[in-house]
């Protein structure tokens, strides 16, 4: 009788919503920078490209900060 072994995926644990939350994070932290990056490209081409890019990476920083869990 063969030896019946779990595949990995059955032994990974499910990641915690702290765990999610930090990896998403993460993950919109450097999408932020990233467009950053590509709005100082834009710089004294087109202000509104600019702006657009700015705004946006704005926007990622305020999600990431929402994935903070609240103390109450």
């Amino acid at each position: 009788m063969p030896f019946n072994r779990k595949s990995r995926k059955d032994q990974v644990m499910a990641l915690t919503h702290k765990q999610i939350a930090a990896g998403q994070r993460r993950s919109l932290l450097a999408m932020k920078r990233k467009l950053l990056d590509m709005a100082a490209q834009w710089g004294e081409v087109d202000a509104f490209n600019e702006g657009e890019l700015a705004t946006l990476a704005d926007k990622m920083q305020d999600t990431a900060d929402n994935l903070v869990e609240q103390d109450n």
